[in-house]
């Protein structure tokens, strides 16, 4: 079962890198709306964001300085394409394997699983975009979908940090650049685990 949906939507979009992300990215309003695979849902993006790493690889900062060498790591995303990871959106078609979420549900999450790994062509920043039902979760009901659209990748940045340091709880622990989304994210989570907290912004 599938809402009205447009075939075509208006996109934020970059055909090349370069130093200048006001000039490279473009509002494109001809961009196809995407068809899903079986375990994939459409989504209307309400609130979307764009990280650190969206700037990174159109300016090509990953290139630079050897993440994308064609030896060690996969090529940067084909051109053009969507930036932008972090949404808080309505689904609007569900494919047939998708058990969790339903027409009209409100979700959020990181739509790309393994960014710097295998880089999506087609992000956030746009009026829809197809994601794996496994990325996304609920919106909680006391958070408005801006203030949603802000958490996943910061929140799975401080997680990830947390526990491949491998932190015991009851233990000190320092955090540097308290103040930003993921030094706020993992007060929180070090909180939870009773840790004694130090931070600096």
């Amino acid at each position: 079962m599938a809402a009205s949906i447009l075939t075509k939507q208006k996109a934020w979009v970059y055909r090349e890198h370069g130093n200048s992300v006001a000039y490279m990215l473009k509002l494109n309003t001809e961009i196809a709306v995407l068809e899903i695979r079986e375990d994939q849902l459409l989504v209307k993006v309400v609130a979307a964001g764009l990280n650190p790493v969206h700037i990174k690889i159109m300016n090509q900062y990953y290139v630079l300085h050897g993440w994308f060498d064609g030896t060690d790591h996969p090529p940067l995303p084909p051109l053009p394409t969507i930036p932008g990871y972090d949404v808080a959106v309505v689904v609007v078609k569900v494919g047939n394997q998708v058990r969790k979420f339903k027409v009209g549900d409100e979700v959020y999450g990181n739509i790309n699983e393994l960014p710097l790994n295998h880089p999506k062509q087609f992000g956030s920043v746009a009026e829809y975009t197809a994601v794996e039902e496994k990325l996304l979760a609920l919106k909680p009901k006391n958070l408005n979908f801006v203030e949603a659209a802000g958490l996943p990748l910061a929140i799975e940045s401080a997680y990830q940090g947390l526990e491949q340091a491998g932190f015991p709880a009851g233990k000190s622990i320092l955090i540097l650049g308290g103040a930003g989304g993921v030094g706020t994210s993992q007060f929180r989570y070090s909180s939870s685990k009773a840790c004694y907290l130090e931070h600096l912004e």
